[in-house]
């Protein structure tokens, strides 16, 4: 069940010390940046409208009587904002025409730059051993919650961002996003991968 960065930060109330000892419960073995933005970032861009944040969490164990937020069990989370995605020059006009959806072109100018939903952080949390989620249902949950604007506000496109890894990239392309283009990010590069959602 997803439970929205502002809900806990309402419930929490003006206990920062226990915000912060609920979100560094969080851990992801496989990279540092995931638990940083959680720790460090989410809270900030929540409060900013910068991004926001949603915690995967069990529904039955939130339900008990006995349950107290400082034993909240956070399975994974996903971070989402928007952004403009920028493609290369050398894109085709039929390929720019098939993400804005009507035209490759307005005012008689190629079109550069398209608004998209980025899905910036998805991640399960490796500290609980019997974690049943997946990516998969990570990238259900994000998607779900986009679905939602898209159905209120519009939208064509939802975007991620990933270091050049076969692992990840197989993950996304598994999920139906297709890769567009890389980004230079110190010495290496990001991959930016979208998948279109109508």
């Amino acid at each position: 069940m997803p439970v929205a960065l502002s809900s806990l930060i309402r419930l929490v109330g003006e206990d920062r010390i226990l915000l912060k000892q609920i979100l560094s419960s969080f851990s992801c073995d496989k990279d540092e940046d995931i638990v940083y933005f959680l720790n460090n970032r989410a809270v900030e861009y929540e409060e900013n409208s910068k991004s926001r944040t949603y915690l995967i969490c069990d529904e039955e164990q939130m339900n008990k009587e006995d349950f107290y937020l400082e034993d909240l069990k956070i399975y994974g989370y996903v971070s989402l904002a928007l952004k403009v995605l920028s493609v290369p020059d050398s894109m085709s006009n039929r390929q720019r025409k098939d993400i804005d959806g009507i035209s490759a072109k307005i005012h008689g100018e190629v079109i550069n730059d398209f608004p998209c939903y980025l899905i910036g952080q998805l991640s399960k949390n490796s500290a609980i051993a019997d974690n049943f989620i997946s990516g998969k249902y990570l990238i259900e949950c994000a998607l779900g919650i986009i679905e939602e604007a898209v159905s209120s506000v519009g939208g064509r496109i939802a975007m991620i961002e990933c270091k050049n890894n076969d692992k990840l990239l197989k993950f996304y392309a598994d999920n139906f996003f297709t890769e567009i283009s890389r980004i230079p990010d110190g010495d290496d590069a990001m991959v930016q991968m979208i998948r279109k959602l109508v």
